[in-house]
């Protein structure tokens, strides 16, 4: 009698793709031919896209970012000049317009017609700058730490602030060599995060040392004279008036600490956007992402989930 073949009582399956399997890694174009490197990884809808502030790369958003790509398509980038992207070659195109068009360009790369966009301090004034060009692209807007313009005339929340500025705008235009070696020097300091912290440019008792360390080295490594001519463009932006005019949801995140740009900016935000929700993270300070993650992973999923289920 002939045996019977048996069946398996035990189901092989088919192992699902890791997290790391579903991470994808690019260039876009932007319109003038500037590479903007990005990377990509999660699934599930919407979108979310963490646009960084001057001389960041992706490393600010990086406990926010590995929350949220478990349930979402998340997208990192850095900006023209930062990181992986290009120096543009037309100096022209070193400014708040031009970076709203690099987010465009990786949007259009990845087919991603809507998004969430949540912009981290300079960040915050590209987003306001993109909706103004591309409203129907946008789901949801997230500022974090953030000011709707001309943020050197509250910075440190003094008026000199932007005087400061200008000194280091001519200096680094005039004596560019010096300007980077003292960029090194800094990037050097052993007492660097002692001194963070006496300026209260973050909150040492919460802030990741590693993350901040991440900028530093990054920030020192951006060419001076491209920081200075982005920090002018961001000092010649302002949003203000287009606030009124913002109609998707949007959560505001505020450090109640953030000397760089004073939490009642962020108040001003809330009250002058329709459709819009503040939380203020207490004893955070212009880095409230990387000092309370958790409290910031939280909110943003109640927010989402209230909007967009």
């Amino acid at each position: 009698m002939p045996r019977t073949k048996k069946k398996s009582t035990s189901s092989k399956k088919v192992p699902k793709l890791t997290q790391l399997a579903r991470v994808k890694e690019g260039y876009a174009k932007s319109f003038d031919g500037t590479r903007i490197w990005y990377q990509v990884s999660g699934s599930g809808k919407p979108a979310i896209i963490f646009c960084n502030g001057m001389g960041c790369s992706t490393f600010y958003w990086k406990h926010v970012h590995a929350y949220f790509k478990k349930s979402h398509r998340v997208v990192l980038f850095d900006w023209r000049g930062h990181g992986q992207s290009a120096q543009p070659e037309d100096d022209s195109h070193i400014n708040i317009s031009a970076l709203a068009e690099d987010l465009s360009a990786v949007m259009k790369t990845l087919r991603i017609g809507k998004a969430i966009l949540a912009g981290h301090s300079m960040g915050a004034q590209v987003l306001y700058e993109f909706y103004k060009k591309h409203p129907k692209k946008v789901l949801a807007l997230v500022p974090v730490c953030s000011t709707f313009g001309n943020p050197l005339d509250t910075f440190y929340n003094s008026p000199a602030s932007k005087y400061v500025f200008q000194g280091i705008y001519h200096f680094n235009h005039l004596f560019p060599k010096v300007a980077n070696t003292l960029a090194f020097l800094m990037a050097k300091n052993p007492l660097w995060y002692q001194m963070g912290g006496f300026l209260k440019m973050m909150n040492p008792a919460l802030a990741d040392r590693k993350v901040l360390k991440e900028y530093i080295e990054h920030f020192t490594s951006v060419d001076p004279v491209f920081l200075a001519k982005l920090a002018k463009s961001m000092q010649d932006n302002s949003a203000e008036q287009l606030l009124r005019d913002i109609k998707v949801p949007t959560m505001i995140f505020a450090g109640d600490n953030d000397q760089f740009t004073p939490v009642w900016l962020s108040k001003k935000m809330h009250h002058l956007i329709t459709d819009s929700e503040i939380l203020v993270v207490r004893k955070a300070s212009h880095v409230a992402l990387v000092e309370q993650p958790a409290l910031i992973n939280l909110r943003l999923e109640k927010f989402i989930h209230e909007h967009f289920g």
